[in-house]
């Protein structure tokens, strides 16, 4: 009975700064405290299916090993590797795939219980998005670590440095947000056809274009037509970032990179803003 008093003593305790704190938060954020509530819901709610997730990563990690052993097999320097490695990690923790998301919410109807609601959509979205990929991007990392450990003699780990690293986690959110909208305009592309097989190969092309476009499966600069490709929004996915990992970019051009990075994270917004009400238009006579 003691300890059951105790363990009764404790909770209370820790419900009653979870509250204070709850009102303080609320205090503090005042009508912005609803857009916390959903990010911190969306993370949460996360968690679940860990085990179908980890097994659902298999096919990644064995894609990775297989792509880094062919570049090696055929004579590549430490840098391709590193950057072929390094390039995954950071794309897994900044990768969102909203458009699949979006694009079945459409085909569905499901979108209009959250375009009714007193609130803009496009904050909403971003934010249920990131409470969502909080947990599943750093568990996905955490797994393609496993390729360090597999080719650790094959990579330059000079670059492993705290100024680096830094730069990545700085660029982090520029990326995320950059992706996100990139999916905004992939998945509004449902709202102009009825049938989900054909949303499904859209997104299916998208992904596989990106692939090449971002990097992630083959460097940039290895690429024909790479003078114009380096400028496209998809490039500041992998390819820049990891560049500037690896030293490639001095000081003004790593700040030619990252004022790049915003200036598409803008761009990208008002076409995600843009085709999004087009399709709502296009939609609203006949309803969704």
């Amino acid at each position: 009975m003691p300890f059951d008093n105790l363990n009764h003593i404790a909770h209370c305790k820790t419900h009653k700064n979870k509250f204070e704190f709850t009102m303080t938060l609320q205090k503090l954020l005042g009508g912005n405290y609803k857009w916390w509530y959903i990010l911190t819901f969306y993370t949460k709610s996360s968690g679940s299916g860990v085990y179908g997730f980890v097994f659902g990563q298999i096919s990644q990690i064995l894609q990775i090993l297989t792509i880094v052993y062919i570049w090696l097999i055929n004579g590549s320097s430490s840098q391709i590797i590193t950057y072929l490695i390094v390039g995954r990690i950071y794309k897994a923790l900044s990768e969102t795939f909203f458009s699949e998301t979006l694009g079945v919410e459409i085909i569905n109807g499901q979108i209009t219980r959250h375009l009714i609601l007193p609130q803009d959509y496009f904050k909403l979205s971003l934010l249920r998005d990131v409470g969502r990929r909080a947990f599943y991007n750093f568990a996905r990392a955490s797994i393609f670590l496993i390729a360090i450990f597999v080719y650790f003699n094959s990579i330059d780990f000079s670059r492993f440095t705290f100024s680096n690293i830094l730069l990545l986690l700085i660029f982090i959110p520029i990326t995320f947000i950059n992706t996100f909208y990139i999916e905004y305009i992939v998945g509004s592309q449902a709202f102009f056809i009825s049938d989900k097989r054909t949303y499904t190969g859209i997104r299916k092309a998208y992904e596989g274009i990106s692939g090449i476009l971002s990097g992630v499966l083959i460097p940039l600069d290895k690429l024909p037509f790479y003078n114009i490709i380096q400028f496209l929004p998809t490039s500041w996915i992998v390819h820049h970032p990891i560049q500037i990992y690896l030293g490639k970019y001095d000081t003004n051009q790593t700040i030619l990179v990252f004022v790049g990075g915003l200036a598409w994270c803008l761009v990208l917004y008002i076409l995600a803003k843009i085709v999004f009400k087009l399709g709502l238009k296009k939609n609203e006579s006949v309803g969704l």
